[in-house]
């Protein structure tokens, strides 16, 4: 914001506890945009409060939010909060796919959402069992106690929805709508309205600020921003790692700072000022784009909150009580014995290894993918010889995939992980596709030479008869993200489903029905476009020779993809000769070593 064109303009700080929400609040906003400035972030409970109390600087006049999240911010800032009610449509609709799952439902959720839906449940005699909460901090015990009552399915926030997800219960969503976003909009103007001297001096100060050259990041002496004008994409990271430089700035000069962060070099100067309120920190930073540094191929490093992010966000956690394997994952991150993962493609093998990693007590250090396809000469080189090496280090959780399509030999591979020991310092995880029953002889190899614990996963078509909740399951989730209202499938799509084979499982499934989802305007998808889809997905697989026989040719890829594919298999056939591949491929050495890299 800047000028005096805005001036008029109410800046609306708005706090979506998840990100179908965040959707609808911009949608909202279109017919309020003569009205208000809107900037909307992602975060549930103390995310929100944390998400808040940073921007709160930024001269916004008002925060809008919801629930618990709504209840939280007001209590631990000074902006006046607006609450987005919750609409009798927003909890029928709720009740209408909980009880299209199971007819047994726990609603979880502070007063405010559970005093709406105790009213509408006595007027429409539902029996519903309401759990009212007070804080964040009895949800933990909240899900177990209704984990152990035997409920099926679970009515309640975002925020809820996590905790309840690690206590393996389904959810469904309380998510609002555009009434109650209009609604929250209108009392946000009437709010503000008698704060319009305020506003348009918070507005001149901005402008001051935002016509300097560089960003500018101010801590208080207990470490909180209370300023700050950045608005590049991802600069709540770049301020986290600025508040881990404040020890280090000193008292009586500045001092300068150079930071390499997302592909971004940023030049920083940092000095302490004194005022009648205390010392402040202050970072004046200028950004430029950093030459680009490739990692290491093939090898990625998360850490606990990222995986645990990467796990709970993906359809894997929603569907793992229906697939049986919980207590074998939980035996396999107990013992920390090799584990080898079998199932066709489709089936999830990283998240089963993410689960196993979960429930480790090793999930407080890093999750370590190795995929194999994609390591190159450097990065074989690193695993075996640099110090650190993953194979190098301790009490890691480390997955191994893609073995079978390596362009290195899968046995030299088997031979530096047991001279290194790595089994006996971290818990490995390994995966191999299987083609139906099929298993690579080599396969059985890594898994008598490590003496793994072998888990065979599901695939979609022996769990057919689940169909019909995992459709309902994914609508749920599904409503997270969007902001449509569908309540389900017509029974023939149903049954169509039902009978095809998914020879790609549960990543199949997931595509075909957010293509389902997108294509469908009312409230259920029809059967007819159930056909359609599914009849474009009855391609026949190409097949090659590969380290052990026949490998299926994956067709649901982009055409780099496969073409890169086609390029490593051919190298490898030609015993890495690059020259001999492009010739062979009618392409130019250049070309073969391109998509080789990809």
């Amino acid at each position: 914001m800047s000028g005096g064109t805005m001036n008029d303009k109410i800046r609306i700080l708005g706090i979506a506890p998840y990100n179908g929400m965040k959707t609808q609040m911009i949608k909202a906003a279109e017919d309020y945009k003569d009205r208000i400035d809107l900037v909307v972030l992602d975060g549930d409970l103390q995310e929100g409060v944390s998400a808040a109390r940073n921007n709160f600087h930024g001269d916004f006049d008002v925060i809008i939010s919801r629930g618990g999240t709504a209840r939280m911010i007001r209590d631990q800032v000074s902006v006046p909060v607006v609450e987005i009610d919750l609409t009798d449509y927003d909890i029928l609709r709720a009740m209408r796919l909980a009880e299209n799952i199971s007819t047994d439902i726990a609603v979880v959720g502070f007063p405010n959402i559970t005093e709406a839906i105790q009213g509408i449940s006595t007027l429409l005699s539902k029996k519903l069992r309401i759990f009212t909460i007070e804080s964040a901090d009895k949800l933990d015990n909240t899900m177990q106690h209704i984990h152990d009552q035997g409920y099926k399915i679970v009515l309640c926030d975002a925020s809820s929805a996590t905790i309840a997800k690690r206590h393996s219960l389904n959810c469904v969503l309380l998510t609002s709508g555009q009434s109650g976003i209009r609604k929250a909009y209108t009392n946000a103007i009437h709010l503000v309205e008698s704060m319009q001297k305020l506003r348009s001096e918070n507005a001149f100060l901005r402008q001051v600020i935002d016509r300097q050259a560089n960003d500018t990041v101010i801590f208080d002496n207990k470490e909180n921003i209370i300023f700050s004008n950045m608005k590049f994409e991802k600069r709540d990271e770049l301020q986290n790692l600025l508040k881990k430089e404040i020890s280090s700035v000193p008292s009586n000069k500045s001092c300068r700072i150079i930071k390499h962060h997302n592909k971004n070099l940023y030049h920083i100067k940092a000095l302490k000022l004194n005022s009648d309120t205390g010392t402040y920190t202050v970072f004046y930073v200028e950004r430029s784009r950093a030459p680009f540094l490739s990692g290491r191929s093939g090898i990625k490093y998360f850490t606990q909150a990222e995986a645990h992010e990467a796990f709970y966000n993906s359809f894997f956690v929603s569907i793992s009580d229906i697939l049986g394997n919980d207590e074998d994952f939980a035996r396999a991150a107990r013992f920390k014995r090799p584990v080898m993962l079998f199932g066709e493609d489709g089936t999830g093998k990283e998240s089963a290894a993410n689960m196993i990693y979960n429930k480790s007590s090793n999930g407080n250090k890093p999750f370590i993918v190795i995929n194999c396809e994609l390591l190159n000469d450097k990065s074989m080189e690193f695993l075996q010889s640099n110090q650190h090496s993953p194979f190098a280090d301790s009490d890691n959780t480390i997955y191994i995939s893609g073995i079978s399509s390596m362009n290195h030999n899968p046995l030299q591979l088997l031979s530096v992980i047991m001279d290194m020991e790595v089994c006996l310092r971290n818990h490995v995880i390994l995966s191999f596709p299987t083609n139906g029953s099929s298993i690579p002889k080599f396969a059985e190899t890594f898994t008598n030479k490590l003496g793994c614990t072998v888990l065979n996963l599901s695939s979609l078509r022996s769990i057919s008869c689940q169909l019909p909740k995992l459709i309902n399951l994914f609508l749920s989730q599904f409503m997270q993200f969007s902001e449509t209202d569908i309540l389900g499938m017509e029974d023939e799509g149903i049954k169509l489903m039902m009978d095809f084979n998914w020879p790609h499982n549960y990543a199949q499934f997931r595509r075909i029905m957010e293509e389902l989802v997108s294509i469908t305007d009312q409230s259920l998808i029809r059967t007819e476009d159930v056909s359609k889809v599914l009849e474009r997905e009855k391609l026949t697989p190409v097949t090659s020779s590969g380290i052990n026989g026949s490998e299926v040719f994956d067709m649901n890829r982009t055409l780099d993809e496969m073409n890169a594919e086609i390029v490593r298999r051919v190298l490898k056939q030609c015993d890495g000769n690059q020259t001999l591949a492009a010739k062979r491929l009618g392409v130019s050495r250049t070309t073969v070593w391109r998509y080789a890299k990809i």
